[in-house]
């Protein structure tokens, strides 16, 4: 028998996920679309019938170490189940599989605080949800764009480029450079951060023509997810006033962006 698994769309947002964070939320969409797979303990009176779930029954969910955690283990596909117990070398009968409709089946574990690992001991890799995100996911929350940025009031300090938050520069300039409406951005430090507590504020201003506020809700997902593990770092993002050209064009020859369109024509070289 062939080992080669099928490679399916949320397999592909998996691998994409583990190359850039700017993928995540593609990853967030194929997650919540189509089925999902997961194990159940092998009972053959059950075997092929469906699965009825009752307010204050215990879930049947198999659940596995992530970690430190428990979690329950989750499938892009029949073929990820399978490859997944060949790894592991699980005796026949152990398990029964079954298939749920995603939001459905994310909406349930979130409700029940549980967390989830998504093609556990597959070559795709393996990514880890908690249950908060799963209930955004099920509901639409997720998707849902939130206010924007506005034009930043305060002290800002240009960065020089070798002090630049790498990782989180990186994941804006992938993310920007697959849609034509960003046009420029910069970053910088703030010097009245919005979490006065933390031990650098980092300020992202974006130039975006036309602005779109569901692309902006994207770049932000990225962003914020590349940081989240930065406890020691805050985070801003805002908008530049795309409508007043004196203002843009003072702003870049104040500045310099660490990002701009290829297509794009600076104001001030005019």
């Amino acid at each position: 028998m062939s080992d080669i698994v099928p490679v399916n769309e949320l397999d592909r947002a998996i691998l994409a996920l583990q190359r850039s964070q700017a993928s995540l939320p593609d990853f967030f969409r194929r997650l919540s679309e189509g089925e999902l797979w997961f194990l159940l303990p092998y009972h053959p009176e059950v075997e092929g019938q469906a699965i009825e779930f009752k307010n204050g029954s215990p879930l049947p969910f198999v659940m596995f170490k992530d970690g430190e955690n428990d979690a329950v283990a989750l499938f892009s596909s029949a073929a990820r189940v399978a490859e997944a117990l060949r790894k592991g070398q699980v005796p026949a009968r152990t398990y029964s599989t079954g298939a749920m409709p995603a939001a459905l089946l994310l909406g349930i574990l979130g409700g029940a605080n549980l967390t989830a690992a998504i093609n556990l001991n597959c070559a795709s890799g393996k990514i880890s949800i908690p249950s908060d995100l799963m209930r955004d996911l099920a509901d639409g929350t997720a998707f849902k764009p939130g206010p924007s940025g506005g034009k930043k009031q305060g002290r800002l300090k240009i960065i020089d480029p070798s002090d630049y938050p790498t990782n989180l520069v990186q994941v804006a300039f992938e993310a920007m450079r697959r849609h034509p409406n960003y046009r420029a951005a910069w970053v910088f430090e703030s010097l009245d951060p919005a979490m006065p507590d933390v031990g650098r504020s980092i300020q992202f201003l974006f130039l975006m023509s036309p602005r779109d506020e569901a692309l902006f809700h994207d770049l932000n997902l990225a962003i914020q997810s590349a940081c989240a593990e930065q406890l020691d770092v805050g985070l801003e993002l805002g908008f530049l006033d795309e409508t007043d050209a004196d203002y843009i064009r003072n702003f870049f020859k104040q500045a310099e962006p660490f990002y701009i369109a290829t297509d794009y024509i600076r104001p001030d070289a005019t």
